[in-house]
């Protein structure tokens, strides 16, 4: 590559796949940066303890949380939360992913020297580099955010010639700041 007419192209039909990595890249600029979805389950489970202090719960002695008919409650509760969470994400999550206008669509994008083209089905769009906000890599992918909740998805799968390495260093050497690695 000579530097003058470096130009990277991706082509490839957006998957459910996609959508997940987008939600956790997403997570990674969030303040726990990425730890937050398992960090739920311990102040959930803090939460219960706390409000069962301040209920008067704890007042009983401890043998009567080991008996059967409390313990199974107690069982239900720690395999019961997790379902739902099981639930909404896969299930309420692929509900979600169905309505977007990209999903399961073929995706065509170029990078070059003055930004980002991309194209979906009959809508398309072009964006600066000074336009893109922050990003995040990942093995499999290449978020370039244009806004908190905006992305650009450009997944490794899709590199029609090149080199993942030589897209990553391009698209580094052009952005605001150092992309969040995930």
């Amino acid at each position: 590559m000579n530097g003058t007419d470096v130009v990277f192209r991706f082509s490839y039909d957006t998957t459910f796949a996609d959508y997940r990595a987008l939600l956790r890249a997403r997570q990674r600029l969030g303040p726990l940066r990425g730890h937050g979805r398992w960090l739920r389950y311990p102040f959930v489970a803090v939460l219960f303890v706390a409000t069962l202090w301040w209920l008067g719960g704890l007042a009983a002695p401890w043998s009567l949380y080991l008996r059967w008919d409390v313990a199974k409650w107690i069982i239900g509760l720690v395999l019961f939360i997790p379902l739902v969470d099981l639930f909404f994400d896969q299930v309420v999550g692929r509900w979600v992913y169905s309505r977007y206008a990209a999903a399961d669509r073929p995706l065509s994008a170029t990078i070059d020297e003055d930004g980002i083209t991309w194209a979906v089905d009959a809508w398309s769009g072009r964006f600066a580099w000074n336009g893109v906000k922050t990003s995040v890599i990942t093995d499999d992918h290449l978020f370039l955010f244009i806004g908190k909740l905006e992305a650009i998805t450009l997944a490794r799968r899709g590199l029609v010639a090149g080199h993942w390495d030589d897209v990553l260093a391009f698209v580094t050497a052009r952005l605001p700041a150092p992309p969040v690695r995930g």
